[in-house]
């Protein structure tokens, strides 16, 4: 009965710790991406960090945790930070459609060469794979598919 009760006792706290890791993760996400988005960076810099971020998320996501509270987590993220992220995306379209065809070629294969570009690029099947189901995750996972624009037709070919 002892043992049981320590057992008990340390679920429950390993429970309250993951919540707690969860809910600082997502602070320091909507902070840095709140900043950001108000940043004078360039549309590639903010491109960068949003991708870094997304990508941390998806790595969050991904590790061996209930569906239905990852799908929870994604769905905290995606409302917490819909604003910023939206204001990256409308910044880093404006900026692409002001290039020339050549010039969106390169961004496009720098954006494909950077490591969070590479990472995304991995993760974003396996992440659509796993929550695609999951309605809380549904909003995350559509932003991307639309947000880029001309761009977008790259996230398109990874899913």
């Amino acid at each position: 009965m002892r043992v049981s009760t320590i057992l008990l006792s340390l679920a429950v706290t390993l429970t309250a710790t993951a919540c707690f890791n969860y809910g600082k993760f997502l602070s320091q996400e909507r902070s840095m991406l709140t900043r950001v988005s108000r940043s004078n960076l360039t549309s590639e810099q903010k491109l960068d960090s949003l991708l870094a971020s997304s990508v941390r998320l998806m790595n969050t996501a991904l590790k061996p945790i209930n569906p239905v509270k990852g799908g929870k987590l994604v769905a905290q993220y995606y409302d917490q930070n819909e604003a910023a992220m939206q204001a990256i995306i409308t910044e880093v379209n404006s900026t692409f459609n002001r290039m020339s065809l050549l010039e969106q070629g390169i961004f496009t294969a720098k954006f494909i060469k950077k490591p969070y570009g590479k990472q995304f690029a991995e993760l974003y099947p396996k992440f659509k794979k796993k929550y695609q189901q999951v309605k809380t995750a549904a909003k995350f996972i559509a932003f991307f598919g639309k947000a880029f624009g001309k761009l977008g037709k790259l996230v398109d070919l990874l899913g």
